[in-house]
């Protein structure tokens, strides 16, 4: 996702750059490659790999949280809640936040000489994404900043029963933002889900002579 909001500036307001196809395979397939095994790969380690014994609590919603965030170093425990969680969603919001801001000074300056009405739709896509991680992520993004900052105790009791439960809405709402931008997929699958009125019936006929 950090990726897609990279990249749709490039696609915008940057698309001759990936014109030649040695700059559409370094610019856009590598890193796409790159960003879709990187994650599975590694907490496929983690989880089910990693030399550590799972404990779980039956008093617990989710049972106890994995094993490798108890015995991995401390350093690598920094390294996945910066690297793989707040940077990512802080960096999502604020590209996308840019790119709104870019497409409405655009169509000001160029007076509707833009198409418009794509551009909603894709403003519409991002703003959701945007408030969703924003109202959602946000606030498990603060306590996790101030407790690393040498306050361990701010927020502990409610990040666990409340704020860790928020940050599984924003991967549920953002696959209806994107179908926002998808209209053709969006009547596919309508189409697969309700069944079409004007069907042909072929049934037998009885001729009377």
């Amino acid at each position: 996702m950090f990726w897609a909001s990279v990249e749709r500036h490039i696609l915008a307001f940057h698309s001759n750059i990936i014109r030649t196809k040695q700059r559409r395979i370094i610019l856009h397939y590598i890193p796409l490659l790159f960003f879709s095994l990187y994650t599975p790969i590694l907490y496929f380690y983690l989880i089910f790999l990693y030399p550590c014994d799972h404990i779980f609590l039956s008093t617990h919603v989710r049972c106890g949280s994995l094993c490798y965030f108890y015995s991995a170093p401390i350093w690598f425990i920094y390294y996945d809640t910066l690297a793989h969680y707040t940077i990512p969603i802080l960096l999502i919001t604020l590209f996308s936040s840019i790119l709104i801001l870019r497409f409405i000074k655009q169509k000001s300056r160029l007076k509707q000489a833009i198409k418009w009405r794509q551009c909603r739709k894709m403003i519409i896509q991002l703003s959701l994404v945007s408030i969703s991680y924003l109202v959602f992520d946000l606030p498990y993004i603060i306590i996790v900043i101030v407790q690393s900052s040498g306050y361990p105790n701010f927020g502990s009791e409610i990040i666990t029963p409340y704020i860790s439960h928020l940050v599984y809405v924003p991967p549920i709402v953002v696959p209806y933002a994107t179908l926002l931008s998808l209209p053709r997929l969006k009547y596919k699958l309508r189409s697969l889900l309700i069944w079409k009125r004007n069907r042909r019936i072929i049934a037998p006929v009885t001729v009377v002579q």
